[in-house]
């Protein structure tokens, strides 16, 4: 025979009963409207691409008349061997992960965030050539704009692949040319493009003592891409197509084992690095692969 339950029992269950109907019938706090904080996000970002872009590319004013062009790729009669064209990738993946977790800190869920991110940095991108159609000075480039679409693709793509955003990194590093000042977004000559493996992606290293801080990192750059014309008749040389091939260290993973006991994302402090870390690249130690134009 089953025993009855006691008194304390049934006063216990009770009190959570009493618990859950106190707690359904109290009025829940009223949604933020996300809506003017989602605008100002996407108004302040495109005041500062305006504005740069005002004072970048659009100084000499517009016209009323569309212009398109085609600029090639990475060809070494293009004009910048692609390396503006790798630009407009990186520049539309950072951009989808980068406005992805500010979208979240202001309420919206990840999806939503994510879905925001991807819309407003496209959207962003595709006015600004655009507006290079009408400009004065430019053309609306057929190649910008797919490498505009890979760059939103590739940072969605990795803000939805856990797996693949922890085994591959995209990341840009620059080093002022000769013949340019401090100009990291317009000094192609100094900029390089990477794509970094990371052993610590890969289950069978990732606990592997030394070999789970490596990375195999490799880079593509065009050294001597701004070398004025009159020079080139003369040393042509200046002006090659590089990819290179290395080995560097996996920063987050350092930082996490050495700071925050292998803890990740555990700070607002490690999650800025991280960022960082993923996206920028630091000293590596270079082999020098192939010069592409010898």
């Amino acid at each position: 025979m089953q025993d009855l339950p006691s008194y304390d029992q049934l006063l216990a269950q009770a009190r959570t009963n009493a618990a859950i109907v106190r707690e359904s019938a109290e009025p829940h706090a009223p949604r933020p409207d996300l809506r003017w904080r989602n605008t100002a996000i996407i108004a302040g970002g495109a005041a500062v691409i305006g504005g740069y872009g005002y004072r970048t590319w659009w100084r000499e004013g517009f016209t009323g008349q569309f212009r398109r062009q085609r600029e090639g790729w990475f060809g070494p009669d293009t004009q910048f061997s692609g390396i503006d064209k790798l630009g407009h990738v990186f520049t539309g993946y950072l951009a989808v992960r980068g406005m992805t977790p500010l979208f979240e800190w202001v309420g919206n869920s990840r999806e939503d965030s994510l879905r925001l991110a991807t819309w407003t940095t496209w959207g962003t991108m595709t006015a600004m050539e655009v507006l290079d159609g009408f400009s004065r000075d430019y053309r609306f480039s057929h190649e910008d704009f797919i490498a505009n679409t890979v760059g939103v693709a590739l940072g969605w793509l990795m803000e939805t692949n856990p797996a693949l955003d922890a085994l591959v990194d995209v990341r840009f590093s620059y080093r002022a040319s000769p013949l340019s000042n401090w100009d990291p977004p317009g000094d192609y000559a100094g900029q390089r493009f990477h794509v970094a493996i990371k052993a610590d992606g890969v289950p069978a290293l990732r606990d592997v003592p030394i070999v789970k801080y490596l990375e195999l990192n490799m880079a593509y750059g065009a050294p001597g891409v701004d070398t004025p014309d009159e020079w080139r008749l003369h040393d042509f040389a200046l002006r090659r197509r590089e990819v290179f091939l290395g080995v560097s260290l996996n920063l987050s993973r350092l930082l996490a084992d050495a700071a925050y006991g292998g803890r990740r994302s555990s700070t607002r402090v490690q999650r800025a690095a991280d960022f960082a870390f993923e996206h920028f690249q630091f000293p590596a130690l270079y082999k020098r692969g192939r010069d592409l134009d010898r």
